[in-house]
């Protein structure tokens, strides 16, 4: 496994740790070495809800039921049940900027002109009467100063339907999107919590999910690496091997069982082979922090 790891870091070195998710280029940072905090509770500072990449190295080890199944039969159904679960839970995000324009100089009133447009992924993680809630990353809604509307297309839809956005962090890269449930059927919700505080195995089995160049509900399926550090964002993240590419982003990483394990944001631009994501713990505080839920 070391001399595994070493050939895919060398493999990453010549390539010169470039790496793009839609429309950004992250490369990594040097590794520094901290103490290590003794608690699983996340730090409060001025009252949000922090983490120190430290507290890490002191979550227990996770085991699922999965992992130890000795029936090739019986473990292929979990994987399939999984793969379904996941698609069932997905969703296609559309973001359309527009600005007002005259269209000639004695119009009275302005039209909503289309400057630009982005597609991505998403997942549902929670449902009430009225509404489904989907995760995905910022850049994927970013408004970036014009006015934005937000269409989805879920599990079973044929057109996109209007959604709302309830939260972005633009330093996190992650967002909460709000859609009318109508009468949808076959809506499943990914588990956000079951590996909450949990270290990633050496090797695990992991599943990507979304909409890459257009393909809808595209799963592929990878190993868990390691936790690296990249230029973006201050906070360590997943380095996994599930091929992710442009309007994968905002989708689902998760483990055998459908548990979310991080939200795919960053492709390794040399490669289809590499991948990032954005730790479920991170999204874990971004979800309090704004409201989202309750800890």
């Amino acid at each position: 496994m070391k001399m595994k790891r070493l050939m895919i870091l060398f493999f990453l070195f010549v390539v010169g740790f470039t790496m793009t998710s839609c429309d950004f280029i992250i490369t990594f940072n040097q590794q520094t070495t901290e103490p290590v905090t003794n608690t699983l509770l996340p730090t409060q500072v001025n009252g949000t809800i922090t983490f120190e990449d430290s507290e890490y190295s002191s979550f227990p080890v996770y085991t699922s039921p999965t992992y130890s199944m000795t029936n090739i039969s019986n473990y292929n159904d979990v994987l399939l049940a999984t793969q379904e679960h996941i698609k069932h839970a997905n969703i296609e995000v559309y973001t359309s900027l527009t600005q007002e324009r005259y269209t000639f100089p004695w119009s009275e009133n302005p039209t909503q002109y289309e400057v630009a447009s982005s597609t991505g992924s998403g997942f549902i993680f929670m449902e009430d009467d009225v509404y489904y809630y989907a995760i995905t990353n910022y850049h994927v809604v970013n408004p970036d100063d014009y006015s934005a509307t937000y269409r989805i297309m879920a599990y079973g839809d044929t057109i996109f339907y209007t959604a709302e956005l309830l939260a972005g962090d633009e330093n996190l890269d992650l967002a909460v999107l709000r859609f009318d449930k109508l009468n949808r059927s076959g809506i499943e919700l990914i588990d956000i919590y079951t590996r909450l505080y949990y270290k990633f195995n050496a090797g695990e089995l992991l599943f990507a999910v979304g909409n890459p160049l257009d393909i809808v509900n595209n799963v592929t399926m990878g190993e868990f690496l390691s936790m690296e550090q990249i230029d973006n964002v201050d906070y360590d993240v997943i380095y996994h091997n599930a091929s992710i590419h442009e309007g994968s982003s905002g989708g689902a990483l998760v483990d055998v069982d459908g548990h979310l394990v991080g939200v795919n944001t960053w492709g390794v631009e040399a490669t289809e082979s590499y991948s990032f994501s954005i730790p479920n713990y991170i999204v874990y505080l971004f979800l309090i922090n704004y409201g989202i839920i309750e800890s």
